[in-house]
């Protein structure tokens, strides 16, 4: 909320000085152009603003998701419906790029990368969905894209966390992922290869 909040700040408090300092006292309309471009540069400062990264260290490279971060004061995780596929974050989809083979049980994920989704095909089942197709809106899940489907471990949290959260922790020769939003913390151990 402060990374909005600051961008917002500086947008809404930057532009207008910086308006005036490159078109003078005609104003901004005189030069749309300017301002156009002035604008658009601004834009990925204020859309980065909401972004997380989990990484983890594996060999020489790391491990990393990219995801957005919504807030709500609600239970969100908890409140997604049976047959529902939902992007695990917001914006751009999540995504995981891994420099080693993982191993989640027996499912073993390749080197590579991979948007993230979430799917809850029972009421008291949750798991983490692999897809191939990268670089697409978070809403865009082709089911046919899916490479692998992982169970996660769901445990209610006793305080509410309002912004949602990835988490890569180190364990051994691996680790676990980790994601909490609302009073929900669904999790996975992995293994590297």
């Amino acid at each position: 909320m402060v990374k909005v909040q600051m961008a917002h700040a500086i947008f809404f408090g930057v532009v207008p000085e910086a308006c005036t300092f490159l078109f003078g006292s005609r104003g901004p309309m005189a030069h749309r152009r300017e301002l156009a471009i002035l604008l658009l540069a601004a834009a990925p400062v204020l859309a980065q603003g909401s972004r997380g990264k989990a990484e983890l260290k594996a060999g020489s490279s790391s491990i990393t998701i990219d995801y957005g971060r919504p807030s709500s004061p609600t239970d969100r995780v908890g409140e997604q419906q049976v047959g529902e596929v939902w992007r695990m974050g917001k914006d751009a989809a999540t995504v995981i790029k891994t420099p080693v083979d993982l191993m989640f049980g027996a499912t073993r994920i390749a080197a590579g990368s991979y948007s993230l989704f979430l799917a809850r095909p029972a009421s008291d089942r949750y798991e983490l969905v692999f897809n191939s197709q990268t670089g697409q809106w978070g809403t865009a899940h082709d089911p046919s894209k899916d490479v692998a489907r992982v169970p996660l471990r769901r445990e209610t949290l006793p305080n509410l966390v309002e912004t949602f959260t990835i988490e890569l922790k180190g364990a051994g020769k691996g680790g676990s992922f980790v994601m909490s939003w609302g009073k929900t913390r669904l999790s996975a151990d992995f293994t590297t290869k």
